[in-house]
């Protein structure tokens, strides 16, 4: 009897420890740098996965690696190309990122109808140094971040 509730116990007590999550926190490298708003939406890894923290009204935020994710968020403000796109519905999409012990590296897309897509930002974070660089598209030389995951580093 008492193996059958170790058995039990262990069972329910082995996905808990599988599911946890781990922000990603990044901070700017130049703490001057006043154009340097942080990584959005903030990226987290979640059981091998990288996902992001936005709220989506259909899809997934949570992709692994080197496979894609599209999800929908309602009344989202988008700038493409330095160009705000104003405040609608919106898609996003990260196309085949790559998520190893070493690196993460995802290109955030936005969509208005599913159709024409437009990259809104590239993110490239180390993840032996924690040196992160984000870079919104047509960008010039990106911006630094020190990365680590919330409670321990990267």
């Amino acid at each position: 009897m008492k193996h059958k509730l170790l058995a039990a116990a262990l069972m329910f007590a082995l996905p808990a420890g599988a599911t946890t999550t781990h922000l990603i926190v990044c901070e700017p490298a130049n703490k001057n740098d006043q154009s340097a708003t942080g990584i959005w939406p903030a990226p987290y890894l979640s059981q091998s996965k990288l996902c992001f923290n936005m709220k989506a009204q259909s899809g997934s935020t949570c992709v692994k690696n080197g496979l894609t994710t599209t999800w929908f968020s309602e009344a989202v403000i988008v700038s493409i190309d330095g160009e705000s796109q104003g405040r609608d519905d919106t898609w996003f999409r990260v196309v085949r990122p790559v998520i190893t012990d070493k690196e993460i590296e995802y290109t955030i897309e936005a969509s208005r109808n599913r159709k024409t897509w437009g990259a809104m930002t590239h993110v490239s974070i180390n993840r032996i140094s924690g040196h992160a660089v984000d870079w919104l598209i047509n960008e010039h030389g990106g911006t630094s971040y020190d990365c680590h995951l919330e409670g321990k580093k990267i």
